[in-house]
């Protein structure tokens, strides 16, 4: 029987933290939905949480130890992590926690650390054959504008536009920039969900209107059967995918699709 459910980096994710809630009660009445953040106090999904606690940075040392501690003693059968940051540090301790009962709902460690850099996200794309920006590595000989990302930012830290050469040498002074073509096109955030024997059991399209520190703040869900069809190819390549998964992705004009 499912106990309790522990999700991190709870922030701002009210709506989750309630549909968790609602849900669990189904399976288990007395069941709780526990939270933990940097500063719980400053967390809105701390307040509605049956209850929280504080963590360091998911970098931290202690963080995994920290977490591990709070599911034994507060009987939490499932973790669910939120932020891409912490999701290598735990997808690697997977089989570790689940000798002691508790499962985390995350992807295999190899999937994550694939997806965590933009360099091996595009040769994952193009070893499988999956339209994708392809990396500019001379930046005298191509066309411009170009798009400029850091290799292992999250919340489109450092991404930008570059619309000449002058721009781009300054940023490829520091070496973790890296520089890919630049996509016209309508930009989708997709959510999927994937279950234990990697079966896809959802996929939401949603174009994105309003983006807020690169997550989406306003949009538009879309019951588009291209993009559908193209995220479920995907996912049938991606071994070890598990739980929750958001995949983005252009639509061009002439409808073709290009994963980032």
């Amino acid at each position: 029987m499912i106990e309790n459910i522990l999700i991190t980096s709870a922030g701002r994710r009210v709506s989750l933290v309630k549909s968790f809630q609602e849900t669990l009660k189904t399976f288990n009445p007395d069941a709780k939905v526990f939270t933990c953040d940097m500063d719980p106090l400053l967390s809105s999904a701390c307040q509605v949480s049956d209850a929280y606690f504080s963590v360091p940075k998911v970098t931290d040392p202690t963080y995994p130890s920290l977490i591990k501690e709070y599911c034994l003693t507060h009987h939490v059968s499932i973790v669910v992590p939120t932020i891409d940051t912490e999701l290598t540090i735990l997808a690697a301790l997977k089989e570790e926690f689940a000798e002691v009962g508790i499962l985390l709902v995350i992807s295999s460690l190899k999937l994550c650390e694939t997806f965590y850099y933009k360099d091996s996200t595009e040769r994952f794309f193009v070893d499988n054959k999956i339209e994708t920006p392809r990396m500019i590595t001379d930046l005298s000989q191509c066309n411009y504008p170009l798009f400029a990302k850091l290799n292992n930012s999250s919340c489109s830290i450092g991404a930008e536009k570059v619309s000449d050469i002058t721009v781009a040498k300054k940023l490829a002074i520091d070496p973790n920039y890296i520089f890919q073509e630049f996509i016209e096109g309508e930009e989708y955030t997709v959510d999927v969900f994937i279950d234990r024997d990697a079966n896809v059991i959802s996929v939401v399209p949603r174009l994105r209107i309003e983006v807020r520190a690169g997550e989406v703040n306003k949009a538009k869900t879309v019951k588009d059967p291209e993009i559908i069809s193209a995220v479920k190819a995907l996912c049938d390549k991606l071994t070890g995918a598990y739980g929750c998964l958001t995949i983005q992705l252009f639509k061009r004009v002439d409808n073709k699709i290009i994963f980032i």
